[in-house]
């Protein structure tokens, strides 16, 4: 891709996330009227998809106007911005050649004038987008195609928060003696509590220009490093909250970060399939490693910092050597992989995902050693005890759960979030687990008492991204403004 190319593509994202941002934060706050909110977010979608249209990008346009239609819809059924985004949707699918569609959409226009509302649009995905779809179910690889980088990120977003997707999340509870209550209230309340406090904020990093997911704290707590939908890795000093290196090479959003145990060089990868390494003094391209057949969601640096594990769409978790550039092991799980994370000895690496299990296989020769059967929504991540005979785990499901890894047992249901885990990890010395999720609380659990200690709120702010440092007394979030923000937890 030419820079002019790549040039154009980020000032297209730029300008759909800003209408979209604007908007969330908008709303956030409470200053928009039902109604006038409605009529902002249509536009921001009906928009983006005119733009898409221009580009000739027909599946992301498609996408945008979908979204635009169910606004308009709740505008008025006959409304002008309704037949406005349907008029768009015709001439896209009239350029994509798919008559059916079009028809359709035409039957649609003519009912709304006629005084009856008509049948629903069409579904979004076209028949070779939903054959696309359908190899991402296989695992198998997914071309280059725009329309089939168009399906597999569609899916990415369905499933990762936005701003306006508050999906409708039914907690669920297992009937174990070991669940350990909240004081905040079981899954999905989110009761006041005399032990909820305010996150302190330390500072505010600005300078991405779309949302970030991927975050790293260096071992020694100085510096953090980004991974955006902008396409970039930025590396960040927490002492001044100036961005310190910007990395650029990517061809899609950058999903997962890591910083290697020396913290010289970093890895991060991204839904161009690839995994790359930094040097992060030089500010240099080290190595790009290519093996995934598709989108790349997270990434690990082994004890050592000479292998690295990555996991994704493809339903992998593939072993590198960093150092050779090459791929070791490839070890093949069910669905789409989310977390991946080394044990303190190098010897294993604990996986989770769509499939709702952990799953551990072994370095050396990529077998599999056990799984841990038990939450009931995708696995978000997974994290070992500094002693590496414990896993944590936070899920979909809203629980976080402990397992030995021994016997693959379950040891205990945290519960208390009220929306998805984002993160959860072992902190002051594994007697303590700190986790974060969308409902916008950090929260501190007692791992030997059996309950939790503590909430912090972000109030309006977003968590896209969170990775603690490993005290649990820092943390940093990705919110809905784009900014990344550096806060200080103390119980």
């Amino acid at each position: 891709m030419t820079d002019q190319l790549k040039s154009a593509r980020l000032a297209t994202k730029y300008l759909s996330c800003q209408l979209i941002a604007m908007t969330a934060l908008a709303l956030s706050f409470n200053t928009l009227q039902p109604a006038h909110a409605e009529e902002i977010i249509w536009k921001a979608f009906n928009d983006g998809g005119s733009k898409f249209f221009e580009e000739h990008d027909y599946g992301k346009a498609e996408q945008s106007l979908i979204n635009a239609i169910k606004e308009a819809e709740r505008i008025d059924a006959r409304s002008p911005e309704l037949k406005t985004s349907l008029e768009l949707l015709r001439k896209v699918y009239q350029a994509q050649g798919n008559t059916a569609k079009a028809e359709a959409i035409t039957a649609r226009l003519e009912a709304i004038e006629s005084g009856d509302r008509g049948t629903e649009i069409p579904p979004v995905t076209t028949i070779s987008a939903a054959a696309a779809a359908a190899k991402v179910e296989n695992n198998t690889e997914v071309g280059d195609s725009d329309e089939a980088k168009s399906i597999v990120r569609k899916r990415l977003n369905d499933k990762e928060s936005s701003s306006f997707s508050n999906a409708n999340i039914s907690s669920q509870t297992a009937a174990s003696n070991q669940q350990i209550a909240s004081v905040s209230g079981i899954a999905g309340e989110m009761k006041a509590s005399n032990r909820v406090k305010k996150a302190e904020e330390l500072l505010k990093m600005t300078g991405h220009i779309s949302w970030t997911k991927g975050l790293a704290i260096s071992a020694d707590g100085t510096r953090a490093l980004s991974g955006s939908d902008d396409d970039t890795v930025r590396l960040w000093d927490l002492s001044s909250g100036k961005e310190l290196k910007r990395f650029e090479g990517h061809q899609d959003n950058v999903n997962g970060v890591a910083f290697s145990p020396s913290s010289n060089t970093a890895i991060s990868v991204s839904g161009d399939s690839t995994l790359r390494v930094w040097d992060l003094d030089s500010g240099t391209e080290l190595k790009k490693l290519k093996g995934h057949g598709n989108i790349v969601l997270a990434c690990a640096y082994s004890p050592t910092g000479n292998k690295a594990a990555s996991c994704g769409y493809d339903g992998t978790v593939r072993i590198w050597d960093v150092l050779a550039g090459t791929q070791l092991q490839e070890c093949q799980g069910q669905g789409t992989m989310r977390s991946v994370a080394f044990s303190p000895d190098g010897e294993q690496v604990a996986c989770g995902g769509a499939d709702k299990l952990i799953t551990l296989w072994r370095v050396r020769d990529g077998s599999l050693i056990r799984q841990f059967v038990g939450h009931k929504g995708d696995i978000t991540t997974v994290n070992f005890s500094m002693d590496g005979t414990k896993l944590v785990s936070g899920s979909r499901d809203l629980t976080i759960r402990t397992w030995d890894v021994g016997s693959g047992g379950e040891l205990y249901q945290f519960v208390g979030h009220g929306d998805w885990v984002c993160n959860a990890r072992f902190i002051k010395a594994d007697s303590k687990i700190a986790s974060g999720s969308l409902d916008k609380t950090f929260r501190i659990w007692d791992t030997e008492k059996g309950i939790e200690t503590c909430s912090f709120n972000l109030n309006a702010y977003g968590m896209f991204g969170l990775v603690f440092t490993p005290s649990g007394e820092n943390a940093i979030t990705s919110s809905n403004d784009y900014s990344l923000r550096y806060w200080r937890l103390i119980e």
